[in-house]
C-alpha cells in the first residue's frame, strides 16, 4: 500500500476515532479496569481506523517508536527518582525530616500548620500521597482528638500535599508535564511559581483565618503520632549529615546541573550514609534502590511496626515507577496514532478555528484537562493528550511551552483530589477517612484546584508570565512542533 493510497480522515471518521476512544477509557475506568490496558485497546481502535486511511502497521509502529524515543530522558529521570527515594528512606534522610517536622504541628494553629508541614514533606518526597498518608494522617488524628473540623484539616493537608507534588523535581507529574509540552524540567518548575505561589499565599491566609477562633484544651499529639515518632527514634540514628543528599539536590538545581546524574549521586550518597551512620547492610541499600525500601529491613527484632510507620516508610525503588512509565508508553502510543493519522487535528478543527486569543486557548485547554481527567481518573492521560493537542494553539497565540506545561499541572495535578472515583480521590478518602463532598467534606477547603487554574487564566488575559513568543519566532516554533509530531506517518 503506497503513499498515493492514503487519504485524510473525514470529520465523521475523526470524531468516531476520538469518541470511541473516550468511551473505551471512560467505561473501562467505571468498571475498575487499569488505564494502561484501556489505552492499549483504544490504540488498537485508532490503528484500525488508521488502516482505513491507508497506513500500514509498520509505519504506525515506527511512528510510535520515534515518539517514545523522545521520552527517554524523562523516563530515565522517573527511574532515578524511584532509586533516590528508596535510598533516602533507607538512610534515614526523609524519616528525619518527617520526625522533626512533627514539631511544627501546633494544635493551636492546626489548619495552617497541617498545610505547611505537608508542603514541606511533599516537596521533599515529590509525592502527595506519602505526605497525606503520613503527616496528613497525624494531623487528622490531632484534629479529631481536639474536636476540630476534620473537613478543614483534610483540605489543608491535601492542599499542602498537592503543592509539593506540583513543583517538586522529584514528582513524576512534574517530570511528565514538561515532556508532554516539549520543555525542560527546571524551566517548568520555574514557570509554575507564577500560579503556585499566589495559591500558596491564599491557602496560608485562609487556613490562618479559619483557625483564628479555635480554642483547644490540650496541645499533646495523639497516641498514634507519638508511637510513630518513638518507633522512628528506635529504628534510626539522627545526624545532620543525613541532610547532605538534599543539599546535593538543591545545589544541583540552583546550578542547573543535569538532573539524572544529580539524583543518582544523591541516591548513592544516601546509601553510603545509611551504611556509615545507621550501620545498615549494603544488600538492603541496593534492594531499597531497586525494589523499594521496607521498614522491616531495619526494624529492631521483636518490634511490631505500627501501620502509620509502614505507610510512611514502605516506598521508593525503581520498580515503583513502573506504572507511570507504562502509562507514558501506552498513552503516547495512542496519541501518536491519533495525531499522525490526522484524527485529532480533524476532530478539534472547529474548536481550533476559534482559538484566536490567549484566554480562549487557556480556557479550552483547562476544560479539556479537567474533562479528560474526570474520565481517566488521573492526570497522566490528560497531560499526554492536551500537551500534544494544544501545543500549536499555545504557540500561535504567543504563549511558550513552559506556559503549556504549567497549565497541565495547574489543572491536572491539582484537581485529582476532586474526583472520588479517581486514584487520588480514592486514596485521600481511604487514607484520611474524609469524603470529598457532603457534610464535613474536604472539597470546599482544598483551595489549590480553584486558585491555580484561575490564576493561569488571569495571567493569560494579562499577558504576564506566559513566556511570550515573539511574533517573528512563532513560525519557527510551529515548524519545530511539526517536526516533533512528524506531521504525518507518511513522512517517516
Amino acid at each position: 500500500m503506497g503513499e498515493k493510497d492514503r487519504r485524510k480522515p473525514t470529520m465523521l471518521e475523526a470524531q468516531l476515532s476520538v469518541w470511541v476512544m473516550v468511551a473505551i477509557i471512560g467505561i473501562g475506568m467505571v468498571l475498575g479496569m487499569r488505564v494502561e490496558f484501556l489505552m492499549i485497546v483504544a490504540a488498537i481502535w485508532a490503528m484500525l481506523m488508521a488502516r482505513r486511511l491507508g497506513y500500514t502497521w509498520g509505519e504506525m509502529e515506527k511512528a510510535i517508536g520515534q515518539k517514545i524515543g523522545r521520552l527517554t530522558s524523562t523516563i530515565l529521570i522517573m527511574w532515578v527518582i524511584g532509586l533516590m527515594l528508596g535510598a533516602m528512606m533507607y538512610s534515614g534522610t526523609l524519616p528525619m525530616i518527617i520526625y522533626y517536622g512533627f514539631e511544627l504541628i501546633n494544635p493551636q494553629y492546626l489548619y495552617v500548620s497541617s498545610f505547611l508541614v505537608c508542603c514541606v514533606m511533599s516537596v521533599i518526597t515529590g509525592s502527595s500521597w506519602s505526605s497525606a498518608g503520613t503527616a496528613g494522617v497525624a494531623c487528622l488524628a490531632v484534629a479529631s482528638g481536639l474536636g476540630l473540623d476534620t473537613g478543614i484539616t483534610a483540605g489543608a493537608v491535601i492542599a499542602g500535599a498537592v503543592f509539593g507534588d506540583k513543583i517538586s523535581p522529584m514528582s513524576e507529574t512534574t517530570n511528565l508535564a514538561p515532556a508532554c509540552a516539549g520543555t525542560d524540567l527546571y524551566t517548568h518548575v520555574k514557570s509554575q511559581l507564577w500560579t503556585t505561589i499566589p495559591a500558596w499565599i491564599v491557602c496560608v491566609i485562609l487556613y490562618t483565618i479559619l483557625g483564628s477562633g479555635t480554642v483547644v484544651s490540650s496541645t499533646a499529639l495523639p497516641e498514634n503520632a507519638v508511637v510513630m515518632m518513638e518507633q522512628l527514634d528506635q529504628m534510626y540514628t539522627w545526624n545532620p549529615l543525613l541532610l547532605l543528599p538534599l543539599v546535593l539536590i538543591l545545589v544541583g538545581a540552583l546550578t542547573k546541573k543535569p538532573v539524572v546524574p544529580t539524583l543518582v549521586f544523591a541516591g548513592i550518597l544516601a546509601g553510603i550514609l545509611g551504611m556509615i551512620i545507621q550501620g545498615f547492610t549494603p544488600a538492603n541499600a541496593a534492594l531499597s534502590m531497586v525494589s523499594g525500601f521496607k521498614a522491616d529491613m531495619i526494624a529492631p527484632e521483636n518490634m511490631e511496626l505500627a501501620p502509620i510507620v509502614t505507610t510512611l516508610l514502605n516506598r521508593g525503588g525503581m520498580q515503583s515507577m513502573a506504572s507511570i512509565v507504562l502509562i507514558c508508553y501506552c498513552g503516547f502510543s495512542l496519541t501518536t496514532i491519533l495525531i499522525h493519522a490526522g484524527f485529532l487535528d480533524k476532530a478539534i478543527e472547529p474548536l481550533m478555528r476559534n482559538l484566536d486569543s490567549r484566554w480562549k486557548t487557556m480556557l479550552t485547554a483547562e476544560i479539556a484537562i479537567f474533562g479528560i481527567h474526570a474520565i481517566a481518573g488521573n492526570s497522566y492521560v490528560s497531560s499526554v493528550f492536551v500537551g500534544e493537542t494544544w501545543r500549536k494553539p499555545f504557540i500561535k497565540n504567543g504563549m511558550g511551552r513552559p506556559c503549556l506545561s504549567r497549565t497541565l499541572e495547574d489543572v491536572g495535578t491539582c484537581v485529582s483530589c476532586l474526583f472520588p472515583w479517581g486514584n487520588s480521590g480514592a486514596f485521600y478518602f481511604t487514607t484520611l477517612g474524609i469524603a470529598a463532598y457532603g457534610v464535613g467534606g474536604y472539597a470546599p477547603y482544598v483551595v489549590f484546584p480553584y486558585v491555580c487554574p484561575l490564576m493561569a487564566l488571569i495571567l493569560a488575559i494579562l499577558g504576564i508570565g506566559i513566556y511570550k513568543i515573539k511574533p517573528e519566532d512563532i513560525d519557527k516554533e510551529l515548524k519545530l512542533a511539526d517536526q516533533e509530531e512528524g506531521v504525518s506517518i507518511s513522512a517517516i
